[in-house]
């Protein structure tokens, strides 16, 4: 036996499924947790500064659009009312005596007028950009504030100048704010994450070390464990599978007992007769003609009879564990009788008489039926005490087949009569009966677990002086094949 070196119980645990879930959905929860941090803590001064720049532009571009309109002065200041901006528009040359025209609002609530934050280089730099928008911070140490310069028309030849000032809130205190809401809130979870992980984890994994710890038991020799199953799709058909093979595991580990039993009870005694007859034939009988041909003639019973108990050991023990996969299907049942009963034609001394309707159909595997057939025509013949025997197939209620061996007999007394289907079990005779009998004992064993094999009804009715009947009843079955009747 190859033997494998067992891992530390802490090993075992880092690499079982159950930590492995585990370890996954709280690291997931701590990446989660980490991308949020980085984007609400982190990234948010970045953000906020991003967002305020494109509310800008996009002030910048509404004013251009409706620069010529009636509505101009309520777009200016729409926009800096909703966006908190300050907005000035300066015209170089005005339509009022060509002088120049400035026009700005502010509701950013600062102490400096934009008009006052906006320069000549700024003008300058502005003219000589290619994009024709220039931001320019309006405080080199913090640049908590920005402005955005444009012109509408050319660079050569502006018509106006549009300046647009943004006051950047301080987002320091609200990041601090921010940081410690989301400590707090990543504690609670954290812990949160790692009581549903442990859960996940154990509903996943509990049925899971259920059905290892049942594998095992099949190790061991316990074969009657039965795998139970939750309502992962995965897991039922492994725990069915795994009850299958047990079942199956059983009924060979079953089949092996029962061969060994048998094989130990019933060789034993044709063995020792082999054996006792060759020591005869060596030291005794070995130059008597008479003698030697006698003992050898016991060697060849006893050689035959222990040929037939090994098929019926082995056909009796694969019955009772379920190895054997009945071939069932629907055969005729008058023509399989016919058939055994022809077999019997050489024996002179007893007649069969056979009352057989045409054309019974029953659903059975052919050949274990017939095996069962034969062992009750072979019963009655060795047992009986009479020379005849009468075999019945009858419809005895619609759609119902009643199959009888009787014969008139000694019958068996009401004492023995629960005990003939036990192997090796055999019935008082009357003195009178001589009748020579070559059997198992496993006959009736065989028929028994036939008949239980199918889930045909089957029984014994006898009576001492009387005659004994055995009889199995079942469905009647159509002919699958009109060619299959004669």
């Amino acid at each position: 036996m190859i033997r494998t070196e067992e891992k530390p119980k802490t090993e075992q645990f880092r690499h079982s499924i159950r930590f492995k879930i585990w370890r996954t959905f709280f690291l997931y929860t701590i990446a989660i947790l980490m991308f949020l941090f980085i984007s609400q803590v982190v990234l948010m001064p970045a953000i906020y500064r991003f967002i305020k720049t494109q509310e800008c532009i996009a002030t910048a571009l509404e004013i251009r659009s409706a620069w010529d309109s009636e509505h101009l002065d309520t777009v200016i200041d729409e926009n800096a009312r909703n966006k908190q901006l300050g907005i000035l528009i300066h015209l170089p040359v005005s339509s009022i005596g060509g002088l120049p025209f400035t026009y700005s609002r502010d509701t950013t609530g600062s102490s400096i007028s934009i008009d006052r934050r906006v320069s000549d280089e700024m003008v300058e730099e502005l003219r000589r950009s290619k994009t024709g928008m220039v931001f320019f911070p309006v405080d080199d140490e913090t640049k908590e504030s920005f402005l955005l310069a444009t012109y509408v028309g050319t660079s050569d030849d502006p018509v106006g100048y549009i300046f647009i000032y943004a006051f950047l809130e301080p987002t320091g205190t609200t990041t601090q704010i921010l940081a410690n809401i989301f400590l707090m809130s990543t504690l609670v979870i954290v812990l949160v994450s790692l009581v549903t992980a442990t859960i996940i984890s154990s509903s996943i994994s509990k049925p899971i070390v259920k059905i290892s710890r049942s594998a095992h038991k099949l190790i061991t020799g316990d074969f009657d464990v039965q795998a139970s199953s939750n309502d992962y799709s995965e897991i039922v058909n492994l725990t069915e599978n795994l009850n299958k093979a047990s079942a199956e595991i059983a009924k060979t580990e079953t089949l092996r007992k029962d061969l060994l039993a048998n094989i130990s009870h019933d060789l034993r005694t044709p063995l020792t007769m082999i054996k006792a007859y060759a020591e005869m034939i060596r030291d005794l009988s070995g130059n008597n003609p008479e003698k030697r041909e006698k003992h050898l003639g016991v060697i060849i019973d006893e050689t035959d009879r222990l040929t037939l108990l090994v098929n019926d050991i082995l056909n009796l023990s694969k019955l009772q564990s379920g190895v054997i996969e009945m071939d069932r299907r629907n055969i005729n049942l008058s023509l399989l009788t016919r058939d055994i009963v022809s077999r019997f034609n050489m024996l002179d001394e007893t007649k069969i008489v056979l009352q057989c309707e045409d054309n019974v159909f029953i659903n059975a595997d052919p050949k274990q039926l017939g095996q069962a057939i034969y062992n009750l025509i072979i019963n009655a013949i060795n047992y009986s005490g009479v020379d005849t025997v009468t075999v019945g197939i009858y419809i005895r209620d619609p759609g119902r087949v009643r199959f009888e061996v009787a014969d008139k007999g000694v019958g068996i007394s009401a004492e023995q009569l629960p005990y003939i289907w036990e192997r090796y079990y055999k019935v008082n005779r009357s003195e009178n009966y001589k009748r020579a009998v070559k059997g198992t004992g496993l006959g009736l064993s065989i028929v028994k677990s036939v008949f239980e094999c199918h889930g045909f009804k089957y029984g014994v009715d006898s009576e001492e002086g009387n005659g004994t009947t055995f009889w199995f009843e079942c469905k009647q079955e159509q002919p699958e094949n009109e060619n299959d009747t004669v």
